[in-house]
Order: C-alpha cells, then sequence, then structure tokens
C-alpha cells in the first residue's frame, strides 16, 4: 500500500497496513497553516541564492522528491513570516530539523533521514553529522545526488 502523505510502500515505518489514520505525516499540523509544495520549493531555492550551500541542500531535497514535500506538511520544521496577511514559509530551521533527526522524530526510510541530514548539515554548519555514517547506507541514485550537491556547496558543480 502506498500512503500518499509519507511515502511508505512496504510498511516498514509504520506498519504494514497504515494510512492516513495512522501515518504521523497526516494532518500534523491539524490544518492551521497550509503550504504548498511547490511554492515552497520556489521560495526556497529563491533564498538559497546567493549561498553555494544553502543552495546545494535546498537542491538536493528538491532532487530527492520527498522531503519538500513533507517539510510542507511539518511547518514547525519551516521559518514562518506571520507579519503578512497570510502565514508565509520563507526558510527552513535547520537546527529544529537536526534536533527532529536526533529526536528520532521523523518517519521515514533510513536513506530518506540520511539525505534530509545531509541537506541540513550542507546549510547550517552547526548541523553537524559523520558524513561516513550518512552516506555509508545510500543507494547509488541517492549517492549521486550528495556528491553533485557536495560538488555545487564548494562551488565546483560539475555535470552529471
Amino acid at each position: 500500500m502506498f500512503c500518499e502523505y509519507c511515502g511508505d510502500i512496504d510498511g516498514d515505518e509504520t506498519g504494514i497496513d497504515h494510512d492516513e489514520r495512522d501515518c504521523p505525516w497526516y494532518d500534523t499540523d491539524n490544518g492551521t497553516l497550509t503550504i504548498d509544495p511547490a511554492g515552497l520549493a520556489d521560495t526556497l531555492q529563491a533564498a538559497a541564492d546567493g549561498s553555494p550551500t544553502l543552495r546545494a541542500a535546498i537542491d538536493l531535497l528538491a532532487e530527492h522528491g520527498l522531503w519538500i514535500q513533507r517539510l510542507s506538511e511539518r511547518p514547525g520544521l519551516l521559518l514562518i513570516d506571520y507579519s503578512g496577511p497570510a502565514p508565509m514559509a520563507y526558510g527552513v530551521d535547520w537546527l529544529k530539523v537536526v534536533r527532529a533527526l536526533e529526536g528520532k522524530e521523523l518517519p521515514a526510510s533510513s536513506g530518506e533521514l540520511r539525505i534530509l541530514a545531509i541537506a541540513a548539515s550542507l546549510a547550517d554548519t552547526a548541523a553537524r553529522i559523520p558524513l561516513g555514517d550518512a552516506v555509508s547506507g545510500l543507494d547509488a541514485t541517492n549517492l549521486d545526488r550528495v556528491l553533485k550537491a557536495i560538488a555545487a556547496a564548494n562551488g565546483r558543480p560539475r555535470a552529471w
């Protein structure tokens, strides 16, 4: 069964019969703040311009395909501007992401968690992760994404 909220397809994260009723990603904010994932991706990418490391982190999450959607469903992990007529997400609170990762609060596969941890480490120097542990369990596709992000963060993007 595929869960549209967390992407679980094999029951590893929350159980074999899980659906929106027991998915920890479903209705996490009780509907008080709705963030469009496509708009969030555009906003995060625009905000990252001028910072190679932040841009590499956001691009890694966007290329991975799941994390922008999941972050849009977890406004507590985002930086939100409440001063306008409607609340607007303008960034990721990377330290909260790191605390959520350390507290094992984010339901995801180990590979997905590694991608998020690497992105956090690229985006914020305070988010330190052991690189060897982070890359050791990645499949070839995600390892390629991480290598591309590291090269971009270093100002040396290369054609992949």
